[in-house]
């Protein structure tokens, strides 16, 4: 673990003077392994993220979906290759502002601050997208499509998206130990919905009256199979974003 010298200038945190380790943030052992392995599922939201990308992804390259999800991976690797870099150098907890400063002094707070707060307007935008859905599902359940339609009231829309953003922000406040079982529920609730379908994906596609369904083949695979560049670039564009998610800062 490396050390740093608290006088140097900017000075970001302070270290333990045993093990070297910030004592900002959570305790050592708070969150154990399953706890941080439900974090990492639930930020990156495998439900969702799947829902809003598999159908972009192949209505752009088709059948190398699965081969631009695999080169989607590729800047992801860097990139967390280069978090694990940052955090064996500087511990943290995933924040940018630290490793910023750091490196490029005290006056990269203010580029900093307007990504972040282009990042949470941009992330407010997924309220509206759960209230599309949730009007959806009350409308399937139900089995009246009008209710569908309901999300495109714009009044109704805004109240119920900041609904969804005072209930998330009411789980933010109660910290991250307190609200562990609702991750996990969250999590299991995205794992069953995920499964139910890869199952049901399966059996469509070897259902006899279905006629589109195609064995799989290596060549879904191979990236060079594109027809355009502009495809692979779109295809790149939504594969980072499965990976990606809602965690850019």
């Amino acid at each position: 673990m490396s050390k740093y010298d608290l006088n140097a200038d900017p000075a970001t945190r302070t270290l333990d003077s045993v093990t070297g380790i910030s004592k900002k943030g959570l305790p050592s052992g708070t969150v154990g392994v399953l706890g941080a392995l439900v974090i990492g599922l639930s930020t990156c939201a495998p439900a969702y993220t799947l829902t809003a990308a598999v159908g972009p992804a192949a209505s752009e390259v088709g059948y190398q979906t699965p081969a631009i999800f695999l080169m989607g991976f590729i800047p992801m690797l860097l990139v967390a290759l280069g978090y694990r870099a940052l955090n064996s150098a500087m511990l943290d907890s995933g924040t940018s502002f630290t490793w910023a400063t750091r490196a490029f002094g005290p006056g990269s707070g203010g580029w900093r601050g307007g990504l972040i707060a282009a990042t949470v307007l941009v992330l407010s935008n997924l309220a509206g997208i759960a209230v599309e859905f949730l009007f959806q599902s009350i409308s399937i359940v139900l089995d009246d499509p009008s209710i569908a339609e309901i999300a495109g009231n714009r009044f109704i829309n805004i109240v119920v998206c900041i609904a969804f953003m005072a209930i998330a922000t009411f789980i933010s406040y109660r910290g991250m130990t307190s609200t562990k079982i609702f991750q996990y529920i969250t999590v299991l609730f995205q794992m069953a919905v995920l499964v139910w379908f890869i199952v049901a994906m399966f059996v469509g596609a070897g259902d006899p009256a279905n006629t589109a369904g195609r064995l799989p083949e290596l060549s879904w695979f191979n990236p060079l199979e594109v027809d355009s560049f502009s495809a692979f670039a779109a295809g790149i564009a939504v594969s980072i974003f499965v990976y990606w998610a809602g965690t850019p800062c």
